[in-house]
């Protein structure tokens, strides 16, 4: 309960309250009942003995929950997309919602006002004898009773949710340092607990920087030139790169990985990623693509990364693998390397983790983001739904004598 008020502090916090698309949801709402509200006066039908303030009020009441099912639609759709997580609009989305549903509540208590003996002629024909009067009792409370079977109207928005189940496939590859200079535990448990909490629908390759026999194996390309003219995976030695078809395997394969290795390979481990899905997974549709690098930044090719070419000027890496989707975890502890220093030129995120679990989740939650649902706009969305149904329900006219 606890996360699910913080979330709606999270969307708060993230909201761009100087922008004018975060206003554009709530004005065109409030337009578009409005609109609704217009032209369903000309198309609802009127009963001859129910009069025009009733139908004013049931219009607007109709055309709220319209709206609001309109709303809940996108919001679900959205939702299964993700696209909030780049475009930051759930509060602006909430508030339209809130509005929608808050117009009903307004006009039922305002119809409301009229179910008295001396104002009840102001919604239907004005009763001459007791019979008439009695009748005409039955006629407004059994036409007030059916204005809230409307509220049923926005639930229907709920089935943009089965989206959800029609996800494509993730590929997320980790570049994991297992050089002598990282501290294992902590980043090995963080990608552990990391994978416990993805869904099925996410390939992971784990690549370590395990394959020299020395610390300066000659097998190993001394520059980044020379690491571009290598094609195939297989003729690189450094880089230890395993595919898993989902997280449960991951977090398997996790136990098999090496504590230690000779060296620091990385941008040769980097390239023979790349090299490896690229031969092995051409084939393959993904949603999204993302890697991620564990990393102090220390590598192997040194100072020669200072200049030339890097991975993303390379094509084919950036057709797979561009800037915004690189993702560098800095152990480095603020020590500069040419590495980092290239890869934040290059506009990927970087977020520096100091030594423990929580920060190394903090890191890979930031960078998974994108391939998480934040299920609380979903239950923010459920929650404003029923609590003004449940109102407009216990809304009640007083007994007419």
């Amino acid at each position: 309960m606890n996360d699910f008020f913080k979330s709606i502090y999270a969307y708060c916090k993230e909201a761009q309250l100087d922008s004018l698309w975060f206003w554009v949801v709530p004005i065109f709402t409030i337009l578009l009942i409005w609109l609704m509200t217009t032209f369903g006066l000309k198309i609802f039908a009127k009963q001859r003995k129910l009069k025009t303030v009733f139908f004013v009020n049931r219009s607007w009441i109709i055309s709220s929950l319209i709206v609001a099912g309109i709303i809940i639609s996108i919001i679900c759709f959205c939702w299964s997309k993700n696209y909030f997580v780049q475009n930051h609009l759930q509060l602006s989305f909430l508030i339209a919602l809130t509005i929608s549903m808050f117009i009903p509540i307004l006009r039922l208590l305002f119809l409301k006002s009229y179910y008295t003996k001396e104002s009840i002629k102001e919604i239907t024909d004005q009763p001459k004898t007791l019979t008439q009067f009695n009748n005409a009792v039955i006629l407004v409370k059994r036409s007030y009773r059916k204005n809230k079977l409307f509220f049923l109207i926005p639930a229907f928005g709920f089935l943009f949710l089965l989206f959800y189940l029609y996800q494509g496939t993730n590929l997320i590859s980790i570049v994991y340092d297992n050089s002598g200079s990282m501290i294992q535990n902590n980043a090995i448990d963080a990608l552990s607990e990391t994978f416990d909490n993805l869904q099925e629908n996410n390939e992971i390759t784990l690549t370590t920087l395990d394959g020299f026999t020395t610390q300066d194996d000659p097998s190993g390309k001394p520059s980044m030139k020379e690491l571009f003219c290598i094609n195939r995976f297989s003729s690189l030695k450094g880089g230890n790169v395993v595919s898993f078809n989902n997280p449960v395997e991951a977090k398997n394969g996790l136990s098999q990985a090496s504590n230690v290795c000779f060296g620091s390979p990385i941008c040769e481990s980097i390239w023979k990623t790349y090299l490896f899905i690229k031969e092995t997974k051409t084939n393959q549709i993904y949603k999204n693509k993302l890697l991620i690098i564990i990393t102090d930044g220390l590598d192997n090719i040194g100072e020669s990364l200072k200049v030339g070419k890097f991975f993303f000027d390379d094509g084919g890496f950036v057709e797979w693998f561009p800037p915004e989707n690189v993702f560098v975890i800095d152990y480095s502890g603020g020590v500069s390397s040419s590495f980092m220093q290239r890869c934040q030129s290059a506009g990927c995120d970087i977020y520096p983790a100091e030594n423990n679990k929580q920060a190394y989740l903090d890191a890979l939650d930031n960078a998974l983001q994108s391939f998480k649902n934040n299920w609380y706009m979903v239950y923010w969305t459920i929650f404003i739904y029923f609590l003004f149904s449940i109102i407009g329900l216990l809304i009640q006219p007083k007994k007419i004598l």
